[in-house]
């Protein structure tokens, strides 16, 4: 199958680098001068304490257009994709869409494809450089179709090295159980400067973490909040030695995506009501970071 993926960040990089054993993979970059290195050196992924070069990976600047493809995955994060819709809105190509938060989903409706997809990563990602990328946690994509039947995206039926995708059958919930991760873990470790697991093993983060948890599981309504909680905890743990996104993105001086996960939470609390003075701060904190570059 003949699988695009745009987006040269470190989910990109990872997915090209796990589907390219068994597909012809072509990634999509912002810069045409990360598309040379990677047609000249290679994609390197970092795996359990193993590097292995991959050399059958295409790349092509954006700006050169999207050729035919079987299946495009889109892996930029949500900031970005309002500025790459013109390039795929007429398509009508399946779609995965790996976005971050719940804004992405009104963009989905413009797009003609009649099979579009969302999915939610729960592996650890960490770009090194152009062309290398560290598989830095293990975990899941999930995946639900938001147009078109979930069967037709063969993708899910496959097995990939310690790389599983698992079907759900509504996107709205997996991708709010990923906004709570997101919103929860994101910008306290970005606000403390702290890796993912010290919001667990410091007493007073796990305070933070707890208080956090409650406020958004009132905002957004979550169910069954002691499943929820659990969940947050538990990703937490399994990258507890991550940097997440939003660090990194403050200690870069890039743009985060906050306004994607507590943005539209902070959105909702005020339509409904409900409190939101902890995630509130942290909107403001992060955002003050973010207007003096980190």
């Amino acid at each position: 199958m003949r699988i695009g993926i745009i987006g040269g960040g470190a989910i990109g990089l990872l997915f090209a680098s796990h589907l390219c054993d068994k597909h012809r993979v072509t990634l999509y970059t912002r810069t045409a001068q990360q598309a040379s290195i990677i047609s000249h050196d290679g994609l390197l992924l970092i795996k359990e304490g193993e590097s292995r070069l991959l050399d059958n990976i295409f790349s092509k600047s954006l700006d050169e257009g999207i050729t035919e493809q079987d299946l495009l995955i889109t892996a930029v994060k949500q900031y970005q994709l309002q500025q790459i819709l013109p390039a795929i809105n007429r398509l009508g190509v399946p779609m995965l869409f790996l976005q971050n938060g719940y804004g992405h989903i009104t963009h989905l409706k413009q797009l003609h494809s009649p099979y579009i997809y969302v999915g939610v990563v729960e592996h650890g990602a960490l770009r090194h450089d152009a062309n290398t990328v560290e598989h830095t946690g293990l975990g899941i994509t999930r995946v639900a179709a938001y147009r078109g039947e979930l069967d037709h995206l063969s993708l899910v039926n496959e097995e990939f090295d310690r790389f599983p995708f698992a079907k759900s059958e509504d996107y709205q919930s997996i991708l709010l159980d990923k906004l709570v991760v997101n919103a929860v873990i994101n910008p306290l470790t970005a606000i403390l400067q702290v890796e993912n697991g010290d919001l667990i093993s410091n007493a007073f983060y796990y305070q933070l973490f707890k208080e956090l948890f409650n406020e958004i599981s009132d905002i957004l309504e979550v169910e069954n909040k002691a499943e929820s909680f659990e969940h947050v905890k538990s990703v937490c743990m399994a990258t507890a030695g991550n940097r997440s996104s939003m660090l990194k993105d403050l200690e870069k001086g890039s743009q985060t995506e906050i306004d994607a996960i507590l943005g539209h939470i902070l959105t909702v609390a005020n339509r409904n009501g409900k409190k939101n003075g902890l995630a509130s701060s942290l909107y403001k904190m992060i955002k003050g970071k973010e207007s003096r570059g980190g």
